[in-house]
């Protein structure tokens, strides 16, 4: 089945821009894994509450929009240009005789080097007693001395930290609070420095965070593009496979054969066939292509999700639900029979991964809360629970670019109690950019453009004997547009009314089994959100609810309209979940049904201004 989507757009109030002149900044570079940051301000070392727990991050502002990163994943640069000799004067010996050379980065920005500086301001006054935390540099690895330094208003120069006189030495710093200081290595090369941040709570509690490392170069990097490089060994040969990069896809797709258990994977994107058809592993890859990346809000501070990263954070965002342009991945069990299985359970699991990253899989409930099924951060394996003739989908977050393994075995007790297990399977994924400097070959004859199979003909057609069912929704008719918003009598919410175009279903199946027509929205997201800013500007389907309503049935048909659903705002699910739209029993669904639902969307009074855009996908089975 292929399904049907209908596109609902909001209007609240327009957003008022104001474009600001200043240079333009240089984009970070991946190096080494790593996001090479070189030029531009950034808050090397920003301390947050992480949950209950104290932490350190790096606050990225040297791109258009400001980013977070784990100092795991950051290289920070001291550029050539930065070298300087250490100053005449006894006030100067600190940093060595005068005449040395050192690699300095300025108390006040440079627009050719990297500002970096600490900061304590997302931190609330009141919450540390004194107002204060211990900024400690624990130790340094490299070929030099590090220094760190402020000077006073008559411009003495006031040492923080140095490697010279011994570590740890600690900084104090209050809250909240943004500083610079000046940096100087004394050689080139590359260098740790580890570093930990602690206080007292103003209950009398000590917190401190991890001690956490950053990496630094001083100098000139490597070219990754010497031809003498001979690469990196492990990468997997891409050559030869077929390319999924958009459209439904089941990733993993277990079934029983001759007793036994099998992994394979469910061509659903119908790009290559007319029909769905089941490939073997070794012969795919899947492309998270670069319409995948998104910027993490404010949501990913919130339990489960902060597992995927911090708000700011880049991530390669496979979604649960479908959008264009990008893959739909999810798992689908209906190769193994009802009944054949022990309580009809199965398990599919991750039993080892590699790649430049991170994985996280998370499915989102009714309300809108995370749960977490893999966190490859966490020893594997780990399980996702399942059970046959089942068909799912899941977010799938990858936290760097880069090409990934994934190896998964099925696993479940048959129903006499063997004991049953798949041979492990190894599943390429390449994310953002295709390897190399040439676009991937996914197939030499493409087929039907995805847009115009998925949003234009919007048909899914399940011939389980003589006939179809077929669910459509007409091409010309499939913009729903809601009324301005506008606040409730109690002023607890903003609101708008409208109404779901037609959704067409038609059995043709001689069985006459009977149907259900599902429909499911993906979050409402603003413009500037799906293209990749961060911020609040993303609200769940959970906040729209329904009515179904029957147009129109054949005579042979007796169609019931699924019940009410509340939106989150009433204590509802809404529809971020498949939500019933109607349904005829067995025997009573041959012909053709006109289906609509009357909508209601509320949103919290602190929506921010703007348009806002949802997908809608109904599915027949």
């Amino acid at each position: 089945m292929t399904p049907a989507r209908n596109r609902l757009a909001l209007a609240a109030a327009a957003a008022l821009l104001l474009p600001l002149a200043w240079p333009a900044p240089v984009s970070a570079e991946p190096v080494e894994d790593r996001t090479v940051l070189s030029t531009g301000h950034v808050d090397a070392m920003q301390v947050y509450m992480n949950g209950d727990r104290l932490d350190l991050r790096v606050k990225d502002d040297t791109g258009d929009a400001t980013r977070y990163h784990e100092p795991e994943d950051v290289l920070l640069q001291v550029l050539p240009e930065s070298e300087f000799p250490v100053p005449e004067g006894a006030s100067w010996s600190f940093l060595g005789d005068a005449g040395d050379p050192m690699w300095m980065l300025p108390l006040t920005q440079d627009p050719n080097l990297l500002w970096p500086g600490w900061s304590t301001e997302p931190l609330a006054r009141g919450q540390f007693q004194d107002d204060e935390l211990s900024m400690e540099l624990v130790d340094v690895s490299g070929p030099g001395d590090v220094v760190l330094w402020t000077v006073s208003s008559f411009g003495e120069p006031r040492p923080y930290a140095s490697t010279r006189d011994g570590l740890p030495d600690a900084i104090p710093v209050n809250v909240p609070a943004h500083v610079h200081s000046y940096w100087a290595f004394t050689a080139e090369g590359a260098y740790t420095l580890t570093w930990q941040v602690g206080g007292t709570l103003a209950d009398g509690t000590e917190i401190a965070t991890e001690e956490i490392d950053y990496h630094w170069h001083v100098g000139e990097l490597d070219d990754p593009d010497d031809p003498d490089d001979p690469g990196d060994p492990d990468l997997p040969d891409l050559d030869g496979r077929l390319v999924l990069d958009e459209g439904h896809v089941d990733v993993l797709a277990p079934a029983l054969e001759e007793g036994e258990l099998a992994l394979r994977t469910k061509d659903g994107t119908r790009l290559h066939d007319p029909t769905d058809v089941i490939r073997d592993p070794d012969e795919v890859v899947f492309h998270a292509t670069p319409d995948s990346e998104t910027v993490l809000g404010d949501r990913f501070a919130n339990p489960g999700y902060a597992e995927v990263g911090a708000p700011g954070d880049t991530r390669w965002h496979l979604p649960d639900v479908q959008e264009p342009g990008v893959l739909f991945a999810g798992w689908d069990t209906n190769g193994v029979p009802g009944g054949a299985l022990e309580g009809d359970a199965i398990d599919l699991t991750l039993t080892d991964f590699a790649g430049p990253g991170e994985l996280v899989m998370l499915t989102v409930d009714d309300f809108g809360d995370a749960d977490v099924e893999v966190d490859t951060e966490d020893a594997l394996p780990q399980t996702i629970a399942t059970r046959s003739r089942t068909h799912a989908h899941i977010n799938w977050y990858f936290s760097e670019p880069g090409v990934y393994r994934l190896t998964w075995q099925a696993q479940a007790t048959a129903a006499d109690g063997t004991a049953l297990e798949s041979e492990p399977r190894d599943y390429l994924f390449v994310v953002g950019e295709w390897p190399g400097s040439d676009d991937p070959d996914p197939d030499p004859d493409p087929g039907p453009d995805p847009v115009l199979e998925h949003t234009q003909t919007i048909t899914a057609e399940v011939d389980t004997d003589t006939g179809g069912l077929v669910l459509s929704v007409d091409p010309d008719d499939r913009t729903v547009t809601l009324p301005a918003m506008t606040l409730s009598p109690d002023a607890t919410r903003w609101t708008a009314e409208g109404e779901l175009r037609p959704v067409t279903v038609t059995d043709t199946r001689s069985a006459d089994p009977g149907w259900n027509a599902v429909g499911q929205v993906s979050s409402f997201s603003s413009a500037e959100q799906r293209q990749g800013a961060s911020g609040d500007a993303e609200y769940s389907g959970a906040h729209l609810g329904w009515t179904p309503s029957l147009t129109s049935a054949s005579d042979s048909q007796t169609v019931a309209t699924g019940p009410g659903v509340e939106g989150l705002l009433d204590g509802g699910p809404g529809l971020a979940t498949s939500q019933l739209l109607a349904s005829a029993a067995s025997g009573e669904g041959t012909g053709t049904a006109v289906l609509q639902a009357d909508l209601l969307l509320d949103l919290p009074t602190d929506v921010e201004s703007g348009t806002y855009t949802a997908l809608v996908t109904f599915t027949a089975i």
